[in-house]
């Protein structure tokens, strides 16, 4: 694939809304590409996280595990971008992330994206406007999803442990 490829598909994810090509241009250059066979571990739940992925090719499952069950969150497809808060904060993986088919990636590391941020602020400004709207978005939604459950007669009786139980 060539940089200007690159470049298209980082310009259609939402993260990077409103980025200048050059500034897409920088992200695709500093970014490095991975190839995973279907049924290889990107990540486990847990491991230490540096950097964000960019689905080029495949499905990347989003998994966690439910007793002994795999469970499946979600499933990612080209130009899905997976582990966004990575980006910006060092925290640990909350699933695992596992090819269900040959995966081609973008890996762009923490620091490429938190230098990026420091050196044009502006983009800065505009992605913290676009998160602050998704909090408050979201707050609105889990809201009304909290008046509708409160709505609903008897709910705490199906939800709190029965005697012996705990």
């Amino acid at each position: 694939m060539a940089l200007s490829d690159d470049i298209e598909l980082l310009g259609g994810i939402t993260l990077f809304d409103g980025f200048p090509a050059e500034q897409l241009r920088l992200l695709a250059f500093g970014s490095r590409r991975l190839f995973l066979r279907g049924g290889e571990v990107l990540f486990q739940e847990g491991d230490a996280s540096d950097g964000g992925y960019v689905i080029v090719k495949g499905q990347l499952d989003l998994t966690v595990m439910a007793g002994n069950r795999e469970k499946i969150l979600s499933s990612q497809l080209a130009g899905s971008l997976v582990g966004e808060v990575a980006l910006v904060t060092s925290n640990r993986r909350v699933t695992n992330a596992i090819a269900r088919t040959n995966c081609e990636l973008i890996f762009m590391p923490r620091e490429l994206f938190l230098r990026m941020l420091r050196e044009y602020p502006e983009l800065a400004a505009s992605m913290h406007r676009r998160l602050a709207d998704s909090v408050r978005l979201m707050m609105k939604d889990m809201s009304e999803v909290h008046h509708k459950m409160e709505s609903i007669p008897n709910l705490h009786l199906a939800i709190e442990p029965q005697d012996g139980e705990d």
